[in-house]
């Protein structure tokens, strides 16, 4: 049997052009590009505390919680009643978290008590911080951006029976920071210092309270 000759370079031509539109699609070329995602964290050294004692307290800090930013998506506000987010922009992991991570690294750098675990060590506690984001976004509604952070904190007696002393107090924690820049960026830099100084007022309430336990 003959096989005519003019089918090699069609047959050529025609793996020619399907390797291209191969290439062309895993490039993105017709398949579409997917855009890269950012991803932020905090950054800033712990706070320094001086003139405080070491009390002889082991403190847990729970998982906090955050019912409104219970995701890694940066939020913002550009107006009233609206909340919008970044669609290749996100935090690392989500504000409750976050925002639980650093204070627990504060507090256990600041050395001011026996110990300091998380909820996740399993480790006896003689107190313990739990708390709620209720804030955590960039507020673009005005000529300046601005890192918002608010916490609510709750220090617990852990082997307390009577509720009405369990609790030790209950406080609300919030913050304003300017954005050098209007970019995902400058917020992170901001959020950074809001948790700075939120930290440190934190550990300086945690301190105080427990303090009149000893006295």
């Amino acid at each position: 049997m003959k096989i005519s000759l003019n089918i090699y370079p069609k047959f050529f031509f025609a793996c020619f052009f399907a390797c291209i539109f191969l290439i062309l699609s895993g490039c993105g070329g017709f398949g579409g590009s997917e855009t890269k995602t950012d991803f932020y964290t905090l950054e800033y050294d712990p706070p320094k505390l001086e003139g405080l004692n070491t009390l002889p307290f082991i403190i847990k800090v729970e998982r906090f919680k955050s019912p409104l930013y219970n995701s890694n998506k940066i939020s913002y506000r550009k107006n009233d009643f609206q909340t919008d987010e970044y669609p290749y922009h996100r935090w690392e992991t989500d504000p409750a978290r976050l925002v639980s991570y650093f204070l627990f690294r504060d507090i256990k750098n600041s050395a001011l008590f026996k110990g300091v675990f998380t909820y996740e060590a399993g480790f006896p506690a003689t107190h313990s911080v739990s708390g709620t984001v209720d804030e955590f976004f960039e507020d673009d509604r005005g000529k300046k951006w601005d890192a918002v952070l608010s916490i609510d904190i709750v220090l617990m007696a852990e082997n307390e029976p009577d509720l009405s002393k369990k609790i030790l107090f209950q406080k609300k924690y919030s913050i304003r920071k300017e954005c050098a820049k209007k970019n995902p960026k400058a917020l992170a830099e901001a959020m950074s210092k809001a948790m700075h100084e939120l930290s440190g007022q934190i550990i300086t309430d945690i301190h105080k309270s427990l303090s009149e336990k000893t006295e």
